[in-house]
């Protein structure tokens, strides 16, 4: 590109170079040098790693410092990492730099930092524009990146045919600090997906759901709903938000009932579903109340309470032991249901086949008949599940032991279907 005199929001001054500066060549610095070199811009590179800037020797001025890369440059590109390093550089640099020229902030910093050093800049009549990317190395590359631009109208037109070289989209995001505050919310943004994610993984997998599958699931389905940007910006009804929070809260429990069954943690589901109302910023549909004096926490469920619990869940009846205890009685609740029925790594459905299968084998029908009418009612079998698990126990346990075990089956299922039909005319 040519040299020549330049002007940048009526603050005039006379470039050595009409060329660019990049500092930093990691990840998304050596991807972006690389693609204004491809555009034809001159430009200089400067990075601490003297390989990272040898790698440039044939395409781009190698400079031995950051005021070398910086004498004269039209713009200077900031791609370094963090807050102390964008500090030093632009210190460095500041001398180096020609009156009007334009450093562009690519490293995800504070705004107080990006403040401070735009004062300094100011200082010296040099103008700082912040400019969060998002997109990777590889789009940086390939001239792909996206770009968040904030800073003084007359500076953002100087450095967007920079952008332009390796940004395929170029958003004004607005006035100073605008860019990198549109930044730090699409940071905070991705890693909050992110962590959620790792969440519903974890879930995932300790649910049997085939992970990879599940995500062409979430692709497709977020092309069609918009994704995680679905409710941004959107002014929805306070009856459609009502209902979709109503929708999310039935969703979101089930999930955590899912989460407790199979063993896994889902802390941030957990925390997220009893405040779900305020993610469609549901308006109260009166004058606020004065606040209820908070309740007293319910006590921790004991071991026996647990025990009872899970017992009642395990024979699908009332179990109301409270005063009973003798060894037999306290071990059965305590432990037997309280701490073995009660691990998290296999669920009631599981725990419950292993027991019939060690039921038929003792063949205690009385017993048998039992864990089968839970199971039924509970829908952990179906009716042909049943008659199935007969056919697989006497092949195991044994025709003698298990004779009588066909006509318990089929009992158990015409009585849960007579219920069942009589359910329906009741409804």
């Amino acid at each position: 590109m040519a040299s020549g005199e330049w002007r940048v929001g009526g603050m005039g001054g006379v470039a050595e170079t009409d060329g660019v500066a990049v500092i930093g060549l990691g990840a998304i610095g050596s991807g972006v040098a690389g693609a204004l070199v491809a555009a034809g811009h001159e430009t200089a590179v400067y990075d601490v790693s003297s390989q990272a800037v040898r790698a440039f020797a044939d395409r781009a001025k190698a400079a031995g410092s950051v005021e070398e890369a910086a004498a004269g440059a039209r713009v200077l590109v900031l791609a370094v990492v963090d807050d102390a390093q964008v500090t030093a550089v632009l210190d460095a640099a500041l001398p180096a730099l020609p009156r009007g020229a334009v450093v562009l902030v690519l490293s995800t910093i504070s705004v107080a930092t990006l403040t401070a050093c735009a004062e300094r800049a100011d200082a010296v009549g040099v103008h700082v524009v912040d400019c969060g990317v998002t997109g990777g190395p590889q789009a940086a590359a390939d001239g792909r990146l996206v770009a968040m631009l904030g800073g003084d109208a007359d500076a953002v037109d100087t450095v967007v045919p920079v952008v332009e070289a390796f940004a395929g989209t170029v958003v004004r995001m607005g006035g100073r600090g605008a860019g990198m505050r549109a930044k730090l919310v699409r940071n905070q943004m991705q890693y909050g997906i992110w962590a959620v994610a790792a969440e519903a993984e974890r879930l995932a997998v300790a649910a049997g759901v085939d992970v990879e599958a599940l995500k062409t699931v979430v692709r497709a389905g977020d092309v069609l709903t918009g994704g995680p940007t679905t409710l941004m910006g959107v002014d929805l009804p306070p009856e459609t938000r009502r209902g979709t929070a109503a929708l999310a809260h039935k969703d979101l429990r089930a999930a955590l009932d899912l989460a407790e069954a199979v063993g896994a943690d889902v802390p941030l589901t957990a925390a997220i579903e009893p405040t779900y109302d305020s993610v469609l910023a549901l308006e109260p549909a009166g004058p606020a109340e004065p606040a209820p004096v908070a309740a007293p926490a319910p006590a921790a469920e004991t071991v026996r309470e647990r025990g009872l619990r899970r017992m009642s869940e395990v024979y699908n009846l009332p179990m109301d032991l409270s005063g009973a205890t003798s060894p037999y009685v306290d071990v059965t609740i305590e432990h037997l249901f309280g701490d073995i029925w009660s691990r998290p790594v296999l669920d009631t459905r599981e725990r419950r086949l292993l027991t019939i299968g060690v039921i038929a084998a003792l063949g205690k029908d009385d017993l048998m008949e039992l864990q089968l009418s839970s199971a039924l009612a509970r829908g952990e079998l179906t009716p042909e599940q049943l008659r199935e698990s007969i056919v697989h126990l006497a092949h195991y346990a044994g025709w003698p032991l298990t004779a009588n075990l066909g006509g318990i089956v089929e009992r158990l299922i015409r009585k849960h279907e007579a219920a069942t039909d009589q359910a329906a005319e009741d409804a």
